[in-house]
């Protein structure tokens, strides 16, 4: 018996089984962008089988005991989506707090703690490497790899804890990209070129290409790709008069290599750069709680030239072959992440500079750098005993990072000439940090009988991590600062589950699962607080989950649904320390644990295809998370909703093919609906944000080698709100820390892609 077969076990029907796969994931691409890709063939059908890797292996997603979410790269670009605020709706239990493009926070199933959360909750990877950090100090939050459609074959979303797999920070999820690889097999390429305009804002565009050649046919292929993209701004400055100040600009490219040594063995390459500018943020200053605009709409008062730079490069070799009985991975991976951001904060301090200087007039903005170098490597093999029966994966993971954040308060100027004054800087300090990991994992399945099987998995990681702070003598900080801090913490987390093929087509399945969140040191000097501790705990939860997976109406339809309840234990929190006069007149940032928290819920995907033109997708998540237990720390009190994570969000979409002549013809569109969230906790006078619907719309056609699509986002020009938070200091004159500054969501966009193929 092939080891390869052990799908055989785990359904009685493998053409069944691919079927139901195929409608649960995705419906077909065309096939210009199979063939310019050299992706999988098109089937005679509308749709088409798509495996998922979530589980760092090739499965239907019926076989997979959890709940998946796609999102084909097709899809994204004919729908002119680029970042995850353009489909988030489309995934069930997805939430995203966006303080401004290039910076996101991803959120799963209410697992999160809103725009202040510093670890990640949701895992990132490209492929077979871990992206990001998972240190407290390096805003690997916030930091999201959001990479062009053009090299992805699809992104996929895996839903509740992923500790036995995926280790640190995958408590709520995790966020894949799975990219075009090399081909072996056929010279091709493609070239493409856009252009954008956005309501009341600029203009944008975008140049890709991508060509593959295969080096020694079917033994050595590569793959090169490259891109530019311009996307338009839409938030005005009113202080000198410059308009769309928000647009960013994004460029990169991509290696990638396959090399099939032999029978057994292969190897496959590859490495991205990609680097994201903008001169502006895109946030509104508004006045709370009511959040009308401070002066008018899109419009955000600065006095320097803000921007943001972020570079990610990442390299990654990963090696498959077979020893004996055993399929063993290796993946190595490097990456390297660099962000400086200039914001100016004149607004909300120079009231504060008046009082400490008796000057009027002041203005101050703060300049901020962080570096993250991060290796990573994890080692693991797979075997089967029993007549295939049994199925069972032992691995090793080990990585390393080193972070630098650098933060700059210069000098107070002038606002109305820009002048600097002779006063002192405000603020100068850097933190270096760095974060080991080591673990052991292993996951192993057993088919009881053909229709059921069991599954269980344990983890084992401990990690040190190294933390030093370094205040120099400024405004803000008379007395210098030093903090040397290093922690060590053991952690174990366990997945229990079961899968049960009622039919070829159908299953039902059961997971309790555990994930955590490295702890780490606090960053709290001695004395700043009486109860102040070295360093705070990792965070843990517990997920219950059952699932049920179908396809129906002889495969022309398939439903996937999960109900879910998670309890969250010790979170992880960022608090603020008063200041210490007259060693600082700032406060202290520090890492601390707080409260607990409960996430109950509910997910669902209906996919529709009753003829070989026309798909129907339709999604929906309830999603009702809040602190059980209170979190001072941050002003939050028991049976506060966790911020950002609107109970309901939902999604409809469509797409009809036909021909015109010999060209292949589409249209298509999508509804999505975001419901109400909370800014923050109750003690920190939280904002309700708006619910919001917006409307896409797609249409095109491929001729020959030649594609035209056209599509319009946010065609209703809905003013979503991703993000709100105070400019000021809380005071008792100014509750609220007014003005408030809001991230809104592109308003309404139309463009148009033109591509060739050869």
């Amino acid at each position: 018996m092939n080891h390869r077969s052990t799908a055989r076990l785990r359904s009685t029907s493998r053409t069944a089984t691919a079927m139901a796969a195929s409608i649960l994931c995705s419906a077909a691409a065309p096939t210009f962008a199979q063939s310019a890709q050299q992706e999988e063939k098109p089937e005679a059908t509308s749709l088409t089988q798509v495996l998922v890797t979530a589980n760092k292996r090739e499965q239907a997603s019926i076989d997979v005991p959890a709940s998946i979410s796609t999102v084909s790269a097709e899809r994204l670009s004919l729908g002119g989506a680029s970042r995850l605020e353009d489909f988030v709706a489309q995934v069930p239990g997805l939430a995203i707090t966006a303080m401004t493009r290039g910076q996101t926070v991803v959120t799963l199933r209410g697992i999160g703690t809103g725009a202040a959360q510093a670890v990640p909750t949701t895992a990132q990877y490209i492929d077979e490497a871990p992206i990001g950090s998972v240190n407290a100090y390096a805003a690997g939050s916030k930091i999201t790899p959001d990479l062009d459609p053009a090299d992805l074959r699809r992104v996929e979303v895996l839903k509740g804890p992923q500790g036995t797999t995926y280790g640190a920070s995958a408590v709520g999820g995790l966020v894949r990209y799975v990219t075009v690889p090399a081909n072996t097999q056929r010279f091709s390429g493609v070239v493409s070129a856009g252009g954008s305009s956005i309501d009341g804002g600029g203009n944008g565009s975008s140049l890709r290409a991508a060509v593959n050649v295969p080096l020694i046919k079917d033994v050595v292929g590569l793959r090169i790709s490259a891109f530019d993209r311009t996307e338009g701004g839409y938030i005005d400055n009113p202080i000198n008069g410059q308009k769309g100040v928000n647009e960013a600009r994004t460029k990169g490219g991509r290696l990638a290599a396959d090399w099939k040594i032999n029978s057994d063995w292969s190897l496959r390459a590859w490495a991205l750069t990609q680097n994201f500018h903008s001169d502006g943020v895109g946030s509104e200053d508004v006045v709370a709680p009511g959040l009308s605009p401070l002066n008018k709409p899109m419009q955000r008062i600065s006095y320097v030239t803000e921007f943001q730079d972020i570079s990610l490069d990442v390299a990654n070799v990963t090696v498959r072959g077979r020893i004996g009985g055993f399929d063993v991975v290796s993946s190595s991976t490097y990456q390297t992440s660099d962000l400086r951001r200039i914001n100016d904060g004149t607004v909300g301090s120079t009231a504060l500079l008046r009082l400490a200087t008796g000057v009027a007039g002041l203005g101050a903005y703060s300049d901020t750098t962080i570096t993250t170098r991060r290796i990573s490597q994890e080692l693991r093999a797979r075997s089967t005993a029993f007549g295939e029966r049994l199925e069972y994966e032992a691995g090793v993971f080990w990585t390393h990072e080193k972070d630098l954040l650098d933060s700059q308060l210069p000098a107070p100027f002038f606002f109305a000439t820009g002048v600097k004054t002779p006063f002192p800087a405000l603020g100068d300090g850097q933190i270096a940090s760095s974060y080991e990991e080591y673990s052991l994992f292993g996951n192993v399945s057993f088919a009881l009988t053909p229709k059921l099987m069991v599954l269980a998995g344990l983890r084992g990681a401990s990690d040190t991590q190294h933390f030093d702070l370094d205040y120099k003598r400024s405004a803000l900080s008379p007395v210098p600062v030093k903090l040397v801090q290093e922690v060590d913490h053991d952690k174990v987390t366990w997945m229990l589950g079961a899968n049960y093929k009622m039919l070829p087509d159908t299953s039902l399945y059961g997971r309790v699962a555990t994930g955590y969140r490295a702890g780490g040191p606090s960053a709290l000097p001695p004395g700043v607080l009486a109860d102040g501790k070295l360093s705070f705990e990792p965070d843990t939860l517990t997920s219950y989950e059952l699932g049920f997976k179908s396809a129906f109406l002889g495969g022309k339809a398939s439903v996937e649904a999960a109900l879910f309840s998670t309890n969250w234990k010790d979170i992880q929190l960022m608090a603020n320390a008063p200041a210490r006069p007259p060693a600082t007149f700032i406060g202290f940032n520090y890492g601390t644990n707080g409260g607990s928290a409960r996430s109950n819920g509910a997910e669902a995907t209906l996919l529709f295809s009753p003829t070989e033109r026309l798909t129907v997708r339709a999604n929906a998540a309830y999603t009702d998370t809040y602190l059980t237990s209170a979190a001072p720390a941050v002003g939050g009190v028991k049976g506060d909703d966790m911020p950002y994570i609107p109970k309901w969000s939902m999604s409809l979409s469509s797409e009809y093919r036909f021909q015109i002549g010999t060209a292949h013809t589409w249209v298509g569109g999508s509804v999505g609906y975001i419901g109400e969230r909370s800014s923050d906790y109750t003690l920190k006078l939280p904002l309700v944000l708006p619910s919001y619907t917006t409307l896409t719309l797609n249409a095109g056609m491929d001729w020959k080698n030649v594609r035209l699509s056209l599509y319009g986002k946010n065609l209703t020009n809905e003013r979503g709100i991703n993000f709100a938070g105070p400019i000021a200091t809380q005071t008792a004159t100014n509750p609220y820390g007014n003005p408030y500054t809001i991230a809104l969501i592109q308003p309404r966009t139309v463009g148009i892609d033109l591509s060739y193929r050869f």
